[in-house]
């Protein structure tokens, strides 16, 4: 056999071996689940009220909140609830600031609706008017207050305080001497609680809370199939949300060449949702992490719920 044959034989085993092994790493394979051994972490906050909200943990997506003043408004109601803002200022933390669009919006009118209680004297009305769910705080969106009677007291702004709390997310309680009591009179004060609970309310920064709420994997010889939901249970939009998965502490790279992928911005009480097939991974690999935003750029309110690890079974 002359030397050209045995090269071309050669050759021939190479190709042959190197096509069949890279069936043998293509060929599918039996699937196999992921199961989940840790992560999320404790993204509970204590519950604050000592009083009364409509619902527990209620605030605003920030320390500072606006509101707008409907121009109906007369000097002397416009007075008394710019007032009631600054003294809520001077006992808490909270800053209230006029804007087009308030997210409090304080309404004027001359004729108060009907009373069931004939002996119920109706100065206004307030409450949230736009709250969602996070799962950790009820976050107010909007609130509305409108003022019908003006003022008959001298040493507080008694309807305007009252209204505005209702707004802030306090219901009526059972203290005559309380301003949140549903019959005002003028010698009516704060209650402590609420300034203390105004103050641990909004205690914690306006941030956003990004959470793997589920996550499901499986592979296939090197492919990795996973369903993902993160949430954002916190107070303020998160953008640009990097999730990054690695396999035996490798990144998956993708095939934009990125080895995270951008979930783009996820809103207040958002769920991102996520499916993906075929994935490359290392076929030995039988870890996985997924880890949303790694290297903690965006601000949270925890950070110990971004990361869930799998194992194979």
């Amino acid at each position: 056999m002359n030397t050209a044959k045995v090269a071309f034989i050669l050759l021939l085993s190479i190709i042959l071996f190197v096509s069949i092994y890279y069936l043998y790493l293509n060929f599918p394979q039996e699937e196999r689940e992921f199961t989940f051994v840790g992560g999320n972490g404790e993204s509970e906050l204590i519950e604050y009220s000592r009083g009364k909200q409509f619902s527990e943990n209620m605030r605003y997506p920030s320390r500072k909140i606006s509101y707008t003043i409907d121009e109906v408004c007369d000097s002397n109601k416009k007075e008394q609830v710019l007032e009631a803002f600054r003294i809520l200022e001077v006992k808490t933390t909270l800053e209230f600031y006029p804007s087009q669009i308030g997210q409090i919006k304080i309404l004027c009118s001359d004729i108060p609706p009907e009373s069931e209680n004939e002996d119920y004297f109706i100065a206004g009305e307030g409450g949230p008017a736009s709250v969602l769910n996070t799962s950790i705080y009820d976050v107010i969106l909007e609130g509305k207050i409108s003022l019908f009677r003006q003022e008959r007291c001298n040493d507080l702004p008694i309807v305007a305080l009252h209204e505005i709390l209702h707004s802030l997310g306090f219901e009526h309680n059972d203290n005559p001497g309380s301003v949140l009591y549903p019959t005002l009179e003028c010698d009516q004060e704060i209650d402590d609680y609420i300034i203390e609970d105004l103050n641990d309310l909004y205690e914690q920064d306006s941030a956003s809370d990004l959470k793997i709420e589920k996550v499901e994997a499986s592979k296939s010889g090197k492919y990795l199939d996973f369903y993902i939901e993160v949430l954002n249970q916190g107070l303020i939009s998160a953008k640009d949300v990097p999730l990054t998965i690695y396999h035996d502490e490798e990144a998956v790279e993708f095939d934009d060449g990125k080895n995270y992928v951008n979930l783009g911005e996820i809103g207040v009480g958002v769920k991102k949702i996520l499916n993906v097939t075929n994935a490359k991974i290392s076929r030995s690999s039988e870890n996985l992490r997924f880890v949303i935003d790694v290297e903690n750029n965006i601000a949270e309110l925890f950070e110990n719920n971004n990361e869930v690890s799998m194992i194979l079974n």
